[in-house]
């Protein structure tokens, strides 16, 4: 036993060493010494979105992304600010090199022979969804395979309904895809009755449960205006008519051959009958994620996020590979830890109360936007202009002074984004490097605010011809003025029953702009310092 345990330990140290290898290795084809990083220029929406997090890990995002918090919270708590952007690189590298040993762990508690584990590491860090890491390395998907491997080995080892809830708990706040393990576990207890299945799948996926529709419930974003639903129509139109372009992205790099063929083995056909209601679905993913413009038309279909979602398909490709050794063993259990159970108990209370620690700043819906670069200035900007109303400041928003248009300025002059512009102002008015005009009858702006007290807006307008521009907050009329041609500065009292900890939007009316372009000269706010 002894001797048995030392080369599991040996050959465990191996298969991290060859996931430390071939992360190198990926690490180093990918790399470009022309292509930079840093916290204004970033790699795709999701990028923008979790560095946004990772700065404020206490204040929601936008949905669904802000609830995957957990790698942007630890990068946040453990890195300073300038670190986070290389944090997340380092995070993806280090996630892949214990994916590698969770991963041969993974396979022996399955009865997979030292050789065929260690060859099915290599074979899956090998493979082109690995490598797809290292194009974005922002993205939960390392990260989150690696608490997949987790669950997947507290779940084959029969570990204690405490270790099995927490890896859940864990891979829920990452991604998704923890609702696709429940099945597993229930079959795995199935043998005790439906009933005692069912119940102990429930008692598991409780406190993942209890912190996700906690955090849904507090920590939400304000109601947006309703968007379309997927067409899923034109989402299997646009699959169908992509099949040969994604379809070699399912022999992953040779993995899913190795994977038929083992399926001769009555060991492999068992273990895929009792994966199956876990792996079709991850099969399904990346395709409809594929074919998801975020508009509710599925015109385009993106390749990169098929191999980078098929990244979750691996370890199951894996298990039925390692069948084709023909020394291929019987299941094993891991012993019994009672101090791991002890620990797993104390992290799930803590995890339970957790999103009660989370801060309730009410953010404006951004949802119907995937502009990266608006949501990261978004975050931003609202967060440091609430901070300095409450400390007393006088906040002033100039338009000559704001202008950035993306693409146009320099990525550093995100600060100069205007946030605080929402619709009415016509087609991407936050990017506006020209006069800032009403375009609609209802426009709306937003102030951030910390402490719901009195706020005092000055506002200077004038406008091509004569009309009445009303005001309000919280549905309540806040003041009015007549704007012309000479500018007309007003001054709105908006009282603390009027305000909310979060996005503010101030709704400006005038039935004729259409003609008249009222237009924003000055924007001045302040509010009394905040008492201690």
């Amino acid at each position: 036993m002894g001797s048995r345990f030392l080369k599991d330990a040996a050959a465990f140290l191996l298969a991290v060493l060859i996931g430390a290898a071939l992360v190198t290795y990926h690490h180093r084809a990918h790399f470009d010494p022309h292509i930079v990083w840093d916290g204004f220029t970033l790699p795709g929406f999701d990028a923008h979105v979790y560095v946004a997090m990772a700065e404020e890990p206490r204040v929601f995002t936008v949905g669904p992304w802000g609830y995957r918090i957990l790698l942007p919270g630890l990068i946040g708590a453990l890195a300073p600010p300038r670190l986070i952007v290389p944090g997340f690189e380092w995070a993806a590298r280090i996630s892949l090199v214990l994916a590698s040993g969770l991963l041969f762990v993974y396979l022996r508690l399955l009865g997979g022979t030292l050789r065929a584990a260690l060859l099915a590491v290599v074979v899956v860090m090998a493979t082109p969804s690995v490598g797809a890491v290292f194009a974005n390395p922002f993205l939960v998907e390392p990260f989150a395979l690696m608490l997949l491997l987790l669950a997947l080995v507290a779940i084959e080892a029969n570990a204690s309904a405490w270790v099995i809830a927490l890896t859940l708990l864990l891979l829920s706040l990452s991604k998704e895809i923890w609702l696709l393990l429940l099945p597993l576990i229930f079959l795995k207890s199935r043998a005790e009755g439906i009933q005692t299945a069912a119940l102990r799948t429930l008692r598991m996926a409780a406190p993942a449960l209890w912190v996700g529709l906690l955090m849904r419930w507090t920590w939400s974003p304000q109601p947006g205006a309703p968007g379309g639903g997927g067409d899923y129509l034109a989402a299997l139109a646009s699959i169908a008519s992509s099949v040969g372009v994604f379809a070699s992205q399912f022999l992953l790099g040779g993995l899913s051959v190795a994977a038929v063929l083992a399926l001769y083995r009555e060991e492999a056909r068992e273990y895929l009958l009792r994966h199956a209601l876990t792996l079709l679905p991850l099969l399904a993913l990346p395709l409809f994620a594929a074919a998801y413009t975020g508009e509710g038309a599925a015109t385009s279909f993106f390749l990169d996020d098929v191999r980078r979602l098929l990244i979750y398909v691996v370890p199951f490709a894996a298990a039925l590979a390692v069948h084709l050794d023909p020394a291929h063993g019987r299941p094993r259990d891991l012993p019994a830890s009672p101090w791991l159970q002890t620990a797993a108990q104390v992290m799930i209370v803590a995890a339970l109360a957790a999103p009660l620690s989370l801060d309730h700043y009410s953010r404006a819906d951004l949802r119907t936007s995937r502009d990266g670069p608006y949501v990261l200035g978004f975050a931003r900007e609202t967060l440091r202009m609430a901070r300095k109303l409450d400390r007393g400041e006088t906040v002033v928003l100039d338009p000559a002074e704001r202008k950035f248009a993306w693409g146009v300025s320099p990525p550093r002059e995100l600060q100069k984004l205007r946030f605080f512009l929402r619709n009415g102002f016509g087609a991407l008015a936050h990017y506006g490097i020209h006069d800032i005009k009403m375009r609609e009858t209802a426009a709306t702006l937003l102030v951030p605010v910390l402490e719901p007290r009195r706020l005092s807006i000055r506002v200077t307008m004038d406008a091509r011809e004569s009309a009445w521009v009303t005001f309000q907050s919280g549905g309540r009329k806040v003041g009015e003025a007549l704007v012309g041609p000479q500018a007309v500065t007003v001054t709105l009292d908006v009282s603390a029953a009027l305000l909310f900890r979060g996005d503010n939007p101030i709704e400006l009316r005038c039935e004729m702009a259409g003609t008249a372009l009222p237009r924003l000269l000055r924007l001045e706010f302040s509010q009394p310092r905040a008492t201690p």
